[in-house]
């Protein structure tokens, strides 16, 4: 049995640096093609996104360790920029955030939550589809000749 971990909302633009520098250096470790486009994103990028986007945090210490944002889109809620740093990875942390995502969906009123995964991914496809995701659609980034991402979706009951 995991512990249960503290998840927050941030909403500091002061902490988007920190932020930032943990999305990315999660996302640029992966071998992905066509690489994250989180990988030309700046501060203020992210600053803007506190202020536009829920965003949800597990700290350690003091330092962010994992993180999410959460958009909603018409009926769903759209989750993004799933990030957990490499010394706090198989502990839960990711379960967490998306759990936190999911009641925020609820509180909104969505339907569904979505989102979108590398198929290369597999242990994120994965996550996912133990947390009731499904994969909806396959999509090919431009200039790719086959697909290379998941839709992915979780019907809310009620």
């Amino acid at each position: 049995m995991r512990e249960a971990v503290a998840v927050t909302r941030l909403t500091d633009p002061a902490r988007a640096e920190e932020l930032l520098a943990l999305v990315q250096a999660t996302f640029g470790a992966l071998d992905i093609d066509p690489p994250s486009g989180v990988l030309k994103e700046t501060a203020a990028d992210f600053a803007a996104r506190l202020q536009s986007e829920t965003c949800f945090v597990i700290e350690q210490g003091g330092r962010i360790v994992a993180s999410v944002f959460c958009i909603p889109q018409g009926d769903a809620l759209y989750i993004g920029r799933l990030a957990v740093a490499p010394d706090q990875r198989r502990r839960g942390l990711a379960g967490a955030l998306v759990d936190a995502a999911k009641r925020e969906a609820r509180r909104l009123g969505a339907k569904r939550v979505t989102l979108r995964v590398r198929i290369s991914l597999a242990d994120n496809v994965a996550l996912f589809q133990r947390h009731g995701f499904a994969i909806v659609a396959e999509d090919t980034h431009a200039g790719y000749p086959g697909p290379t991402q998941y839709a992915m979706e979780l019907m809310l009951a009620g």
